[in-house]
């Protein structure tokens, strides 16, 4: 969200869009000749220039050298984008590209992703990054534990769209199938339609209820199924098109900001973090520059949430330099969400 409070006037306004549009377009220092020629505006270079300097003044341009143009800042991008960016229409051969690179329907959702992962790279021309459903957001329909010989034991959790999940638990106690098929039963009479994050919860207060009752057969269930539904801390996320950052000067003529890119990529956890705020509005979400993640790189993401049940399951985006075509990568990130949801929601059928 923006905390610009400040609203340009119209001139001010026409004058970085003016600026924004071109050095999206060239990644080059725009002077006040480009932009009175441009603009549309009845000015002359010098009343430009003047805007110009005072849109640097309070933060929106800055100029890189003293004989350049100036080039929009973090600032610049975060009023554009919120007050001024033109969306497009997706247009027609788009809109085919990215519905046939769905085709032939997945028949797993883990390549559900991966289909999206590519169509984004692919028509966006920048790295793009698809977080699949969390597994404490999964909604479980069934619960089973399979026997392994030992104290070894195979938990397979099955969600509401035929997801399954298999967790291996050394449980310290030997289980025969019979006991562990009661286990399953009982647990499945209170944890289904639960996510797995509820169901834990769900299990933690029984546990404590079960104190009282003393009932063996409750509390070893309690106690198996608590090892089995613990959070996983690994992340995965789908990305695609890494190398595509490498077209932009502005990164591949810097070594470090390179590295430090590539690292990020490699590491996941700050666009998981980035992604993760995605989650929380609807509709596409733009994030200009987050510092706190990635200092001096200039990298932005935009990026959607798409759902289940009319719920944010997952989100989806494209990262890539502060100067991309945000008017055109917005409706193609809205029509891939759109479609992962329509896809995610007829596998539940």
């Amino acid at each position: 969200m923006s905390n610009i409070k400040e609203i340009l006037t119209e001139r001010e306004s026409w004058i970085l869009r003016t600026v924004m549009v071109q050095y999206i377009a060239s990644g080059e220092p725009v002077g006040s000749r480009t932009v009175a020629k441009l603009s549309g505006l009845q000015l002359s270079a010098a009343s430009i220039r003047n805007v110009m300097q005072d849109l640097e003044e309070r933060g929106y341009l800055q100029q890189p050298h003293p004989s350049a143009g100036r080039i929009p800042t973090a600032l610049g991008f975060r009023y554009y984008v919120d007050h001024i960016l033109p969306i497009q229409e997706l247009g027609v051969n788009t809109r085919q590209q990215i519905c046939q690179a769905f085709s032939p329907p997945a028949e797993d959702p883990q390549e559900l992703f991966r289909q999206a992962s590519r169509v984004l790279s692919a028509v966006s021309g920048h790295p793009s990054l698809v977080l699949p459903p969390r597994p404490q957001a999964m909604c479980l329909r069934h619960i089973k534990f399979v026997h392994l010989g030992g104290d070894g034991v195979l938990t397979l959790l099955v969600s509401q769209d035929n997801q399954v999940q298999t967790r291996f638990v050394r449980t310290g106690l030997e289980f025969s199938q019979k006991q562990l098929d009661r286990f399953s039963d009982y647990l499945n009479g209170i944890c289904q339609n639960l996510t797995l994050g509820e169901a834990r919860r769900r299990i933690v207060a029984q546990m404590q209820e079960e104190k009282i009752l003393f009932d063996k057969m409750v509390s070893e269930a309690l106690y198996l199924s608590r090892r089995a539904l613990q959070d996983e801390k690994q992340e995965e996320l789908y990305i695609e098109g890494t190398s595509r950052i490498l077209d932009y000067p502005e990164f591949a003529a810097d070594v470090e900001k390179i590295r430090a890119i590539f690292k990020a990529f490699e590491e996941k956890h700050h666009l998981v973090t980035l992604l993760d705020q995605t989650m929380v509005s609807q509709g596409v979400q733009i994030i200009i520059s987050p510092n706190e993640h990635f200092p001096e790189m200039q990298l932005s993401l935009v990026a959607s949430s798409y759902s289940l049940d009319q719920a944010p399951v997952g989100s989806l985006g494209i990262i890539g330099p502060m100067r991309m075509d945000y008017a055109r990568l917005v409706p193609i990130v809205q029509f891939t969400a759109d479609l992962v949801t329509e896809r995610l929601s007829k596998r539940q059928c």
